[in-house]
């Protein structure tokens, strides 16, 4: 916690010479109703995220940016009251025309998948959230541009918990690090990336020697991206989880492609697929699972917008339909949803364990 307080004290010290200023703000106010077990509930709720940005421009070709908000969350579902209040973005950037390197609270997200991320190694993005809510980690992240579209990454994470797909906590005590390399190809472009973690899971015992259990997670993947006649992508990470004298290894992939129709207004289509494997060796598969999503996008005029979303588990059976009609104006957005929702959760969608049901929810930006 101390870290934290040196960080902050720094960005106070910054701000002293501070150009621009920008505060903005995002307020929405929500109510829903579903049905489980043949029986309906309902809830309401708020969420309030407001941002303050500050940019000094040290000369034409760097500056430095600080970024500051806070997340606050009442929620009453079902009479069952909860809230919450904590960091949601707090770093300091400084950027030259090629490179940038960002310290303390943020988001770092990558690849090119948006239902099905293979690559949700850092947040856990719920792509029926019209907020596009996204958690951040705590770390340090630099980056480099080079003149032909190139870029780098590198990265070091400390003090945070679960993140994407973890079920286990990091090791708090010792940083994460990690690192991407992007490249331009005909048409589109390809990525290496790598992530390594300790693990520290307290109180199990394995063969009465010890309560504490060291683990390490490390992987290593690859994406890529080509706009020919439609659009094209996949997605495929090889994690490695050893501790015990156990391996456990998992596969994910995932492939898609999209394409906008000229009808009408134009009708956006996106579809993929992804399979996920596991075992405890490299080269074999002890148990898979695939899943396949699709998103219809059609803007009905200059303020409405209609989008589906479907997904669909060839294991369980499960199936998720979910629609939603959004009208925006210059600050204000309505949001109507309906949907239809396995009793178990489904990836990072939030299905509250119900069947039926709709949601209204009123986004106010300023």
């Amino acid at each position: 916690m101390r870290m934290r307080h040196l960080f902050i004290l720094v960005i106070l010290t910054s701000l002293a010479n501070a150009a621009e200023q920008d505060f903005r703000g995002q307020l929405s106010l929500y109510g829903n109703a579903w049905k489980s077990n043949s029986i309906w509930y309902g809830g309401a709720g708020l969420q309030y995220i407001p941002n303050l940005q500050i940019t000094n421009a040290l000369s034409d070709a760097r500056s430095i940016d600080f970024e500051a908000s806070v997340y606050l969350y009442i929620d009453n579902n079902s009479g069952e009251f909860s809230d919450d209040f904590k960091p949601y973005r707090l770093n300091l950037r400084y950027a030259t025309q090629q490179s940038e390197i960002q310290v303390g609270l943020q988001q770092i997200n990558f690849g090119p998948a948006q239902l099905l991320r293979s690559l949700m190694w850092f947040d856990r993005k719920d792509p029926t959230d019209p907020l596009n809510f996204a958690e951040g980690v705590w770390g340090m992240r630099y980056r480099y541009y080079f003149l032909n579209n190139a870029n780098i990454w590198t990265w070091g994470l400390l003090c945070n918990d679960t993140k994407g797909y973890e079920t286990m906590s990091s090791d708090k005590l010792m940083p994460e690090f990690g690192g991407r390399i992007q490249i331009p190809v005909p048409r589109g472009e390809v990525a290496l990336t790598t992530h390594h973690r300790n693990i520290k899971m307290s109180g199990i015992r394995v063969e009465d020697t010890s309560n504490d259990l060291n683990y390490t997670d490390n992987r290593i993947a690859l994406d890529g991206r080509w706009d020919i006649v439609v659009g094209a992508w996949f997605e495929t990470a090889i994690q490695k989880i050893k501790g015990s004298g156990i391996d456990r290894y998992t596969k994910m992939s995932t492939l898609g492609l999209d394409y906008t129709f000229g009808i009408g207004n134009g009708l956006y289509v996106l579809a993929e697929h992804m399979i996920t494997q596991t075992a405890t060796e490299l080269f074999k598969s002890d148990r898979e699972y695939q899943f396949s999503a699709m998103m219809l996008n059609y803007p009905l005029g200059m303020f409405d917008t209609i989008s589906l979303m479907a997904f669909y588990s060839w294991q369980t059976e499960d199936f998720i339909q979910y629609i939603n009609w959004q009208r925006a104006y210059d600050n204000i957005a309505i949001n109507l949803a309906l949907f239809h929702f396995p009793d178990t959760q489904f990836s990072t969608i939030n299905t509250m364990g119900c069947d039926i049901g709709f949601r209204v929810m009123i986004i106010y930006n300023h």
